[in-house]
């Protein structure tokens, strides 16, 4: 009987077993999951590495995972891309300037049409607005700017009273020309100095006068442009039209890293002008009296209110005020004037009203 020593076998020869044993075992299996068999394992290399060199030969390649370091399969190769080390300092910016008119052109996107949006929702209630109470706002400031003539024409040393009447008399005149806008018949009527700076800009921009196609498509694009705004009265759009021609980026001819990066710079500015263009009309529109009487009216008709009607009869009597008061000021200058002739022997049943007296009578 051999002692328990003898009967053992060594780590290193129980090792070498194990590894023949595997091996065995790999080769036995693998002959029926492959048809073409896999090659033999050597002693040099690990069994896994072959297995793997056996699998692609005769499996489809899969492709790489993203950071992965395994090559491409041959057959399989990659169009390489130029590295950013070997562009030049202006190519560098123009790429750089390039996706930053990208996002920037993505973004005017997006604003004109919240512009368009807003533009779309207070159109008709600006027209109802007028309709319903602007023609009476006009109307009492008529009123209003008559009783200030009439106590500046009462009192002609008192400059303040002179200051007010102007003031009444300019506030009743643009009042009356925006109902005048708004409610005439005929639609658009433009103001003489609006007329004056379209005929302008149609003089600079008009494909009539282009040099060859290409200045002709960019001149018919702009007048588009200046069309829309002369139709919506905005003067500081139509005056940045012709700015947008003569510094426009069509106007850099020529090929060239140089050239497009002038090119692209220049629409970076104009997509910025217009930007901030947006921003301003859209912050005007929300911050005007118009649309804060908008939000009311809206949130009154949740309550079941007509703020319309309501405001309308508060300045209807208003309007029977200032006439009430405009006529006790008519017989306070027709008293002065008759009271003046009186005193050059004149009687003041026969003397005639003179100034506002008469003007205000002859109503």
């Amino acid at each position: 009987m051999s002692t328990g020593g003898s009967s053992r076998r060594s780590p290193r020869r129980k090792r070498g077993h194990l590894a023949r044993s595997k091996q065995r075992r790999l080769k036995a299996g693998s002959r029926g999951a492959y048809p073409f068999g896999l090659p033999e394992l050597g002693s040099g290399e690990a069994p896994q590495e072959k297995i793997e060199e056996a699998a692609a030969a005769i499996l489809p390649a899969r492709p790489a995972e993203p950071g992965s370091e395994r090559a491409e399969p041959p057959g399989r190769k990659k169009a390489p891309e130029p590295p950013a080390a070997r562009l030049t300092p202006e190519e560098k910016e123009l790429r750089r300037k390039r996706a930053q008119l990208t996002m920037l052109e993505g973004e005017l996107t997006r604003q004109e049409l919240r512009l368009a949006n807003l533009r779309a929702d207070m159109l008709p209630f600006e027209a109802r607005y007028y309709r319903r109470i602007g023609i009476r706002c006009a109307r009492l400031d008529q009123l209003e700017a008559e009783i200030a003539e009439i106590e500046a024409s009462l009192n002609p040393e008192n400059q303040g009273a002179q200051v007010s009447a102007r003031r009444a008399r300019q506030r009743a005149e643009r009042s009356r020309e925006a109902v005048r806008r708004k409610m005439s018949e005929g639609g658009f009527h433009p103001p003489a100095g609006l007329k004056r700076l379209y005929h302008a800009v149609a003089r600079r921009v008009h494909p009539d006068f282009g040099e060859d196609p290409t200045d002709r498509d960019l001149r018919a694009r702009l007048m588009a442009h200046a069309n829309r705004a002369y139709r919506r009265s905005d003067e500081r759009r139509l005056r940045a039209i012709v700015s947008e021609y003569e510094f426009g980026p069509e106007v850099v001819r020529g090929e060239g890293t140089p050239l497009d990066l002038v090119r692209v710079i220049r629409k970076i500015t104009l997509v910025r002008g217009r930007l901030g263009e947006i921003d301003e009309e859209m912050e005007q529109t929300r911050s005007s009296d118009l649309f804060r009487f908008k939000a009311r009216v809206e949130a009154g008709e949740k309550q079941g209110r007509d703020l319309f009607k309501e405001v309308a009869v508060a300045v209807n009597a208003s309007i029977l005020k200032a006439l009430q008061k405009r006529k006790h000021l008519i017989a306070a200058a027709k008293a002065a004037d008759a009271a003046s002739d009186g005193v050059e022997g004149k009687s003041p049943e026969n003397a005639p009203a003179s100034g506002f007296a008469r003007g205000c009578a002859a109503e």
